[in-house]
């Protein structure tokens, strides 16, 4: 009798049950992949253009800390000749300027060095910028998708506009501010919007910025939109620095430095404005100043308590700034007395404060910032203004985020300008 033989599972490998779990995730990953493609939530393919990417700079040099500053130009002929003997002052006439001389900033030409100078120069050398095509971002959405822009990469603050080359006149010494043909002015278009809530207004000035990189970028970071930035014109960078303030939402102004009493008037530069010199030597080097950089409300003084009190030497120079659409903040007093600020939209700062260099002066820092309070509760408006140090940086954050609770609007320098357009 035969006996039957019994029917047994085959026996799978673990090599074997490893491939049918693959299987079933690579079936699984595609099933995913499809839903995702009909639903419209899978990733997509977008352009962004290359002039939106943004570019860093790289590490200074030197330590932080450290101050950078850049001489005022030195002239050289085309040919990269030797110095003129007038250099020495920093500037010549107009008609000298376009006869074959060019201006040279030391250490201009370091800044976006290597990757800048390719950027600028495109792929292929020919000076043609990168498409927006040769750069592609994948981002989550399919079809639903939103088109990304510079401001999503990088935060929602409201930002400052670039230099409007209407805005725009081109001089000898660089490109300086003019009222465009449909009447538009640098002091409004390059403005923080600003609404009054009804409460009284505070607004700060923090001056001195672009001589420290590390405090520069702690005043940009930092500080609310609100305060206003203003700039040294020695300093290295500008068109770098400022961008970076406009796109946190700052307002940015330029330094005007200017004789004052008992000061070594070397120490100011050679493109200080002097009452010792005559009104054309003076313009110039306001022109030269005003070219520095591009897209500010506003030029205010660097010392200059001698240079604003002398009606011959400041008229001509506020006539200028009016004429270019730009307002002015005078921090001595003198200024608004002057003939030649009708018609400017104009401001006198309500108290300076003090700049700390550590916690040792904070009482003074806290003390004026409270005169502040007091002054526009009387006058409903105030105007402060510091120079950039880290410990003084540090209180005016601080104090900014009590305004609110206080009853204070916090305001930007424009708001007290718009209020204030000098009348005779």
């Amino acid at each position: 009798m035969q006996r039957r033989k019994r029917l047994k599972t085959p026996v799978i490998s673990r090599l074997t049950w490893a491939w049918l779990g693959a299987f079933a995730c690579l079936i699984g990953f595609g099933g995913f992949v499809f839903f995702a493609a009909q639903s419209g939530e899978g990733a997509e393919r977008i352009a962004l253009p290359v002039d939106q990417v943004e570019i860093f700079a790289r590490a200074p040099s030197t330590q932080p800390g450290s101050e950078e500053r850049i001489a005022a130009p030195a002239l050289r002929d085309a040919a990269g000749g030797p110095l003129l003997a007038d250099a020495a002052e920093g500037l010549v006439s107009g008609d000298e300027m376009q006869d074959g001389l060019t201006l040279i900033y030391p250490g201009e030409d370091e800044f976006f060095a290597g990757a800048g100078d390719e950027l600028e120069a495109g792929p292929d050398g020919d000076g043609a910028p990168f498409s927006a095509d040769e750069i592609v971002i994948t981002i989550a959405g399919g079809a639903n998708a939103t088109p990304a822009v510079a401001a999503s990469l990088t935060s929602t603050v409201l930002a400052i506009p670039d230099p409007d080359e209407a805005l725009l006149r081109s001089t000898p010494l660089g490109q300086i501010p003019r009222i465009a043909p449909d009447g538009r002015k640098a002091f409004q278009y390059y403005a923080r919007p600003f609404e009054s809530q009804g409460e009284p207004r505070i607004a700060i000035i923090v001056g001195g910025l672009g001589l420290n990189a590390s405090v520069t970028e702690r005043a940009i970071d930092e500080l609310p939109p609100e305060i206003s930035l203003s700039f040294a014109p020695y300093a290295k960078n500008l068109e770098f620095w400022t961008r970076k303030a406009r796109q946190a939402g700052h307002e940015v102004l330029i330094e005007l430095p200017m004789e004052n009493y008992g000061a070594n008037s070397q120490a100011l530069g050679a493109a200080a404005l002097l009452t010792s010199r005559t009104e054309q030597e003076n313009l110039q080097r306001l022109d030269w100043l005003m070219a520095r950089f591009g897209a500010y409300i506003a030029a205010t003084n660097y010392l200059g308590g001698k240079f604003s009190a002398d009606e011959d030497a400041i008229a001509p120079v506020l006539a200028r700034l009016k004429a270019a659409g730009v307002g002015y903040i005078d921090d001595t007093g003198a200024a608004q007395r002057s003939s030649g600020a009708s018609g400017l939209p104009m401001a006198t700062v309500s108290r300076v404060i003090p700049a700390a260099a550590d916690d040792s002066n904070l009482r003074a820092v806290k003390r004026e910032l409270a005169m502040l309070e007091q002054i526009a509760e009387r006058d409903g408006i105030a105007l402060g203004k510091t120079y950039a140090y880290a410990a003084t940086i540090d209180e005016i954050a601080e104090w900014s985020r009590t305004l609110d609770r206080k009853g204070f609007d916090p305001a930007p320098a424009s708001a007290v300008l718009r209020a204030n357009v000098v009348t005779r």
